[in-house]
């Protein structure tokens, strides 16, 4: 079966990894994502996979999680080449190894030189953390008025078919409220911080547990470089943030809503009424899955 990463040009020159911040989303990787670039890395993140990248890495990144945690799909799964193709012009990633697992933790952690953080937290918190964030983008790809728009837009279509693999991979292809989910979503994470502490040596890995804080003392020693003037970016930088991302997605929104005006004329100003009441819905939800 075909892939996305087969399609991605091969960088000219793909750069050393040289950190791999392990950490499962809603564990402090925005400002993980921010303060590696104050460091001078050049970090892969989910915002830079969805909003800089777009439609080609989203589609990758989901044949991955695909080819990872479903069996039966027929996707091959990713090796070594094959992330080199795709994140070959970044050195550092932060978060997305752990939508893939155990496969992606490997191919990085066979390279001595390689650096791993691993943010962890409660798992009980975890859990209703992703629910409230990827949880509610799944119930959106299903409800009004986005489970109409994104057949109006390949990128809407795309963002939330990927949000939904991922939270499916995470969930047992539960949904929130559903019997069983959040136990699932527990044991998942608990799995998933137990097999990178066992698959990367000791030497390489450096966990940090966000109760006991985050902060440039947790994470520049053992990176071994100097401490920047500039104050840690606070993880919880709602605002700010947000309105970065609207300012990228609000043009797929409002382009779903005319394309789908142009098929349904009559009831276009339902719609314009829909995009005034829930636009600022769907951006808040939308902004709070890349957090």
């Amino acid at each position: 079966m075909s892939r996305n990463v087969d399609k991605l040009p091969m960088p000219a020159e793909v750069k050393k990894m040289k950190v791999v911040v392990a950490s499962a989303s809603r564990t402090g990787t925005l400002g993980l994502y921010r303060a590696m670039k104050i460091l001078g890395y050049n970090p892969y993140h989910m915002y830079e996979c969805c909003v800089v990248q777009g439609t080609p890495h989203m589609k990758t990144l989901q044949d991955a999680v695909t080819a990872q945690h479903n069996r039966f799909s027929g996707k091959r799964k990713f090796e070594k080449p094959d992330f080199d193709r795709w994140l070959g012009d970044y050195d550092c990633i932060v978060e997305v190894a752990s939508f893939i697992g155990k496969d992606a933790i490997k191919a990085y952690a066979a390279d001595p030189d390689v650096k791993f953080i691993l943010t962890e937290r409660s798992p009980a918190k975890w859990a209703k953390s992703v629910n409230n964030t990827a949880g509610v983008m799944v119930q959106m790809a299903h409800s009004l008025p986005m489970g109409v728009l994104k057949h109006f837009n390949e990128f809407l279509s795309i963002f939330f078919s990927l949000n939904v693999t991922v939270y499916g991979a995470w969930s047992g292809s539960t949904l929130p409220g559903e019997a069983d989910n959040e136990r699932l979503l527990r044991e998942y994470y608990v799995d998933y911080i137990n097999m990178v502490k066992e698959t990367v040596p000791a030497d390489q890995l450096c966990v940090i547990r966000l109760e006991d804080g985050l902060d440039w003392s947790k994470i520049c020693p053992f990176l071994g470089v100097p401490v920047p003037k500039e104050e840690y970016p606070d993880r919880n930088e709602p605002e700010k943030f947000q309105a970065m991302v609207q300012e990228k997605l609000q043009p797929h929104v409002t382009a779903a809503f005319l394309k789908l005006g142009a098929f349904v004329v009559p009831v276009l100003g339902v719609v314009g009424w829909m995009g005034m009441k829930y636009g600022p819905f769907v951006f808040k939800a939308i902004s709070s899955a890349f957090a």
